[in-house]
């Protein structure tokens, strides 16, 4: 009898424009590897930093380098879709390690396709743009910037590249689905109103099976929710496993993360 196959697992990260990126990916990975030395991670980046002899020393102890096709900010989904592994941790490259349990992080996906970190209404004052309404959903629900998802999935790959194709049209006005069209405009720039949409109106992946982290906000802690003298995290965070940097990266400059 045949035993089944155990399904490849690993970690990746996107970085495109700048090269702080990099700088801030570099920092990310080692991160993991800290927590979890055998840890599969690929970086998905632009060709012209492949290429560029100055930034080889930013390539090391990867699994895999892959270009993506384009330098846009949102080549993240087609990084997602383009996994070379069967189950995915993705994480912002502006993103930190800093507990052990990174690395039993798949056995949290059980048997859902994704699970993702919500942005909950407490914490609404830390983002750029958050609700458009007083329903249940008029609002971003889904953090983009962390997600565990079963990538052997055709159905969840193929979720990805719409999000990517999707994200690009909606963003420049070129379409913009029926459900989108009472949100505010400046709405569309944000990859999450692309997610809301196609896991909340998206006929296509009503059979998705998704969830948050059960302690969700350990998955994804802002750098601008607070760390206090005592060691302690605010909105009832205890132990995170992300610090998230997006208020602490140099995104106009080479510094990485401040």
């Amino acid at each position: 009898m045949n035993q089944k196959k155990s399904p490849t697992r690993g970690y990746i990260t996107v970085a495109t424009k700048r090269k702080q990126f990099l700088i801030g990916a570099d920092n990310l990975k080692e991160s993991i590897l800290d927590f979890n030395e055998e840890a599969k991670i690929t970086l998905f980046t632009e060709q012209r930093f492949i290429d560029d002899p100055t930034l080889q020393h930013h390539f090391r102890y990867y699994d895999k380098v892959i270009a993506t096709p384009s330098d846009t900010n949102r080549e993240k989904m087609w990084g997602m879709a383009n996994t070379p592994y069967d189950e995915t941790f993705y994480l912002d490259a502006d993103i930190e390690i800093v507990h052990e349990d990174v690395g039993n992080v798949f056995e949290r996906l059980e048997d859902n396709d994704m699970i993702w970190v919500e942005l909950k209404k407490e914490t609404r004052g830390h983002f750029a743009e958050w609700g458009w309404g007083e329903g249940p959903i008029d609002h971003l629900t889904h953090c983009g910037g962390v997600c565990l998802y079963r990538s052997s999935s055709s159905l969840v790959r193929d979720f990805m590249i719409d999000w990517y194709t999707y994200h690009l049209e909606m963003r420049n006005g070129a379409v913009v689905p029926e459900e989108c069209k009472h949100i505010p405009k400046s709405f569309l720039q944000w990859d999450q109103t692309t997610l809301w949409y196609l896991l909340w109106h998206d006929p296509k992946y009503k059979e998705i099976k998704w969830k948050f982290f059960d302690d969700n906000y350990r998955w994804n802690y802002y750098t601008s929710f607070g760390f206090n003298k005592d060691g302690t995290h605010n909105y009832g965070v205890v132990d995170p496993v992300v610090i998230h940097y997006s208020s602490w990266m140099d995104k106009a400059g080479d510094k990485g993360i401040l």
